[in-house]
């Protein structure tokens, strides 16, 4: 039976619940932000994010989460976040979501968010010990089969919720604010190990975005890449 979005919800609700229990608590605003931080610098593929961001999972503020996941998106790393629908009533939550929009994040909405989550490179899941107290702390899960499932309900969510659409956007702005800082660091003749050190990203994804990004600019040698992206007016 497919899953409706208000299933999801309640599924991802009452595991949350029962992860309180028997996941690693970290306990305290201050233990959570370090934990995030940490995460933050050794994410290497995905950072999926359910609410606004990390805020519930922090100090319940955007402006401890928005600076975070725009550095997961610097590195490279693929951002997306499911928000409740009605944050296009909330400003802040909203300009939040179109500046990570513009560095590369992508965002959808559901009608009810169950809880805060955070999943990282589907090995790593960080829930809040209580969802009405976010600065209580966070729970840490490890466990393989866990995070599994955690992230096949977060998968199950994205696909019921609706696409958002930055304002003035267009296709391809998911990948902006990353290819910009690809192509720059190329254009100034960095090597790979250095744009390595510089996106705090391993070498594998370095060399893999700039193999996909010389795909799209059907490029055959770097320069080459740095010249189409110039017509586009990708720089």
């Amino acid at each position: 039976m497919k899953r409706t979005p208000q299933r999801a919800v309640a599924e991802l609700r009452e595991l949350g619940s029962h992860l309180a229990r028997d996941g690693e608590r970290l306990l305290g605003a201050d233990a959570v932000r370090a934990r995030l931080t940490a995460l933050s610098r050794r994410a290497e593929r995905e950072w999926l994010a359910l609410g606004p961001g990390s805020a519930g999972l922090r100090r319940g503020t955007l402006q401890d989460a928005a600076p975070l996941e725009a550095y997961v998106l610097q590195r490279g790393v693929a951002l997306r976040s499911i928000y409740r629908e009605s944050f296009r009533n909330e400003p802040a939550l909203l300009r939040c979501a179109r500046d990570l929009a513009l560095l590369g994040g992508e965002t959808r909405t559901v009608p009810v968010v169950p809880t805060p989550v955070v999943i990282v490179d589907k090995e790593v899941g960080l829930l809040p010990l209580d969802p009405s107290d976010p600065l209580g702390g966070a729970v840490e899960v490890r466990d393989a089969g866990t995070v599994r499932v955690l992230h096949l309900m977060f998968e199950q969510l994205w696909t019921a919720a609706t696409p958002w659409k930055a304002p003035g956007g267009h296709e391809g702005d998911s990948r902006r604010g990353r290819d910009h800082a690809l192509l720059l660091l190329l254009c100034e003749g960095h090597t790979d190990e250095s744009i390595s050190r510089r996106l705090g990203v391993s070498l594998r994804t370095v060399r893999r975005l700039v193999a996909d990004l010389m795909q799209r600019l059907d490029a055959r040698s770097r320069f080459q890449a740095g010249v189409q992206a110039a017509r586009r007016g990708w720089l």
